[in-house]
Formats: structure tokens, C-alpha cells, sequence
């Protein structure tokens, strides 16, 4: 139905792809403004936005599902639509923590 799909959007959370490779998952915060930008231009539009995360503005392009620093855009890096994935690297630059299974 209508309405669990909307409640399984809401479960998506949203990751850029590590220097390292691995993925990460953006703050809070720049994953409600991405997810509203989707949601906004899912029906046609510019699917860019500009972002100011860590200091820096990025372009994130939801076409190419990729984000550039806007000061150097020739370093891509691959964003995604996802389930919480349990082999995320961490949020925002911050490196989850192993969590003890007693």
C-alpha cells in the first residue's frame, strides 16, 4: 500500500562513498535536505543542490548521484539512496564505534 512505502522511504537514510572507499552516512541534518531535494524534484526539476558540509559547499547532483566539492570539482565522489547497512564506516567523518555483544 501507499502508506507503507511512505513509511519505508522514511527508513532510507542517505551515504557518500569514503577517499577509502566504504560508505558513510551523511549527519542528520544534510540527509533531510538531500531527502527533501528528492522528494521535491522527483517529478522533474533541477536535481542539484548546494550544501555546506564540513566547511565546504558541495554540489550534490542527484542525477549522477554523486557530490564535488564546489571549490574542487574534479573530485567526485558517489552518494546513494540506501537501508541502514550494517558495514557503514561511520557518520559524517566520525568513525562508528564497535559496539559489545555481551
Amino acid at each position: 500500500s501507499e502508506e507503507n512505502s511512505a513509511e519505508e522511504a522514511v527508513d532510507d537514510k542517505w551515504y557518500y562513498e569514503g577517499r577509502n572507499g566504504g560508505w558513510w552516512e551523511f549527519d542528520v541534518r544534510t540527509a533531510q535536505q538531500i531527502e527533501a531535494k528528492f522528494n521535491e524534484t522527483a517529478g522533474g526539476g533541477p536535481k542539484t543542490l548546494e550544501l555546506m558540509i564540513a566547511g565546504f559547499i558541495y554540489v550534490i547532483d542527484l542525477d549522477a548521484m554523486c557530490q564535488r566539492r564546489k571549490d574542487n570539482p574534479h573530485i567526485l565522489r558517489r552518494i546513494k539512496r540506501d537501508k541502514e547497512i550494517a558495514d557503514k564506516r561511520g557518520v559524517a567523518g566520525i568513525v562508528k564505534s564497535k559496539q559489545k555483544t555481551s
